[in-house]
């Protein structure tokens, strides 16, 4: 995903948000950031961001029909005016499916200047608007928070690693007969649970052990440390 998505901030302001932006990129493996009339004195003070120096350094600005035209999905972010323009409203959990079921092709993702947003004239080169979900009484995020949430949203899915674990067998059926008859003279020696037949105890130690993740070592282990309390 990183290498098909490109990151487009248009009209921004602030250097702060527009460093916080680069650095979020840089940070989830995404290289390719264009600016559409930022507010030059302030883009050049940006490129003092940390991790996101390089890539705001090599980021051309350009107009937005130039910023969009090699990509076959072009995405907007901020406000719900999509009700006004009539487009989709993606959640943003539900991102990388929507993006998956419609193109393998370049995909841009538009943000706008930090007071405004993005215009009625961005917004219809979107086929859709993707919106962060936050809490009501505090709808807005600022640029480089919501930079970071999308980036990390697309990015997720490669990130991601299988749990690795040792594969361990468990024990065998004599084991957990042997380990059972090994509890039955520690509880025994100990006079605990005597208002239990053996066999119904039995039972229920056997329900018990047979829902643990236990490997051969633990039974082995467990085993000896009953005999050694019996």
């Amino acid at each position: 995903m990183p290498g098909r998505v490109r990151f487009v901030l248009v009209r921004t302001r602030n250097s702060l948000n527009m460093g916080a932006a680069a650095r979020a990129l840089a940070n989830f493996g995404f290289a390719d950031l264009v600016a559409v009339e930022p507010y030059e004195p302030k883009w050049r003070e940006a490129s003092s961001a940390v991790y996101g120096a390089e890539l705001l350094a090599k980021a051309p600005v350009l107009t937005l029909a130039e910023a969009v035209a090699d990509r076959a999905l072009v995405l907007g972010t901020g406000s719900n005016d999509s009700r006004r323009l009539r487009k989709p409203v993606v959640p943003l959990p539900a991102l990388a499916d929507y993006i998956k079921e419609r193109t393998p092709g370049g995909i841009a993702v538009l943000f706008g200047s930090e007071k405004f947003g993005l215009r009625n004239e961005d917004l219809a080169v979107c086929h859709a608007l993707v919106r962060i979900p936050t809490r009501p009484e505090a709808p807005s995020m600022n640029l480089g928070q919501s930079v970071a949430a999308v980036a990390y949203e697309l990015a997720r899915g490669e990130m991601r690693r299988e749990v690795s674990e040792k594969a361990e067998s468990g024990p065998t059926a004599a084991q957990l007969e042997a380990l059972l008859d090994a509890a039955g003279a520690a509880l025994d020696a100990a006079k605990v649970n005597r208002h239990m037949s053996a066999a119904t105890r039995r039972a229920y130690l056997k329900r018990m052990l047979l829902g643990w993740r236990m490997t051969a070592g633990d039974a082995s282990f467990l085993q000896g440390l009953l005999k050694r309390l019996a």
